[in-house]
């Protein structure tokens, strides 16, 4: 996909930060046993620091990555047993370090009036999605749906258990820009053999 925008830095960036969020023991008074913990959890090691910082400076830099790359740490994190949890919490980091780093539409969202203004954050969140995630956001009004050709997550794990990562990321932009509240439904996925991974807003209160 010769056309596609580069990976952010902080996409990878994201899902190691997140993986050890989870991989932190919580202060439960049995510190003693601390070390031993540590030695038994990827995300508290040594390489995962390193390979944090690495990005943290390239994400500085407004840096990327390669498609390789993503995959790479999309397969590490796929391999737990708690990955729905690693990558609810990646995507909605990578969608903040998005926002952050596409500020300036934001601020001018807030200060426009509110037809204007939302519009506006609508416009954002389409331009980010596509720059930051490569998705096309679409719908009108209050819903909206996001497409996805051959996207990464299925790249790295065939049964698109990785594109959770993808629909956090989506539903975290929505809230943040447009103050949408509620869940992103992943209605279609080219793991489960359809043409394009298709994700529908679903809000709060319309469902059970």
């Amino acid at each position: 996909m010769p056309d596609s925008p580069p990976i952010p830095a902080f996409l990878p960036l994201s899902l190691l930060e997140a993986l050890r969020n989870l991989d932190t023991p919580v202060e439960d008074g049995l510190e003693a046993m601390a070390k031993d913990i540590v030695s038994r959890r990827l995300g508290l090691s040594d390489t995962v620091a390193a390979q944090i910082e690495r990005y943290r400076q390239a994400n500085q830099r407004e840096g990327s990555v390669t498609e390789d790359e993503l995959v790479s740490v999309l397969r590490l994190v796929g391999r737990r047993p708690d990955a729905p949890l690693v990558f609810a919490d990646a995507g909605r980091r990578a969608a903040r370090y998005a926002v952050r780093a596409n500020g300036g539409s934001r601020a001018l969202a807030k200060v426009s009036p509110w037809a204007l203004g939302r519009a506006l954050a609508r416009r954002a969140a389409r331009r980010i999605s596509a720059k930051c995630f490569r998705g096309e956001l679409g719908g009108k009004g209050p819903d909206a749906e996001v497409r996805m050709t051959r996207p990464l997550s299925v790249s790295a794990i065939s049964d698109g258990s990785a594109c959770a990562f993808y629909g956090a990321a989506y539903g975290e932009l929505l809230r943040t820009l447009i103050n949408f509240e509620g869940t992103m439904v992943h209605e279609r996925c080219e793991g489960r053999g359809d043409q394009t991974c298709l994700w529908r807003s679903q809000r709060a209160g319309d469902y059970e």
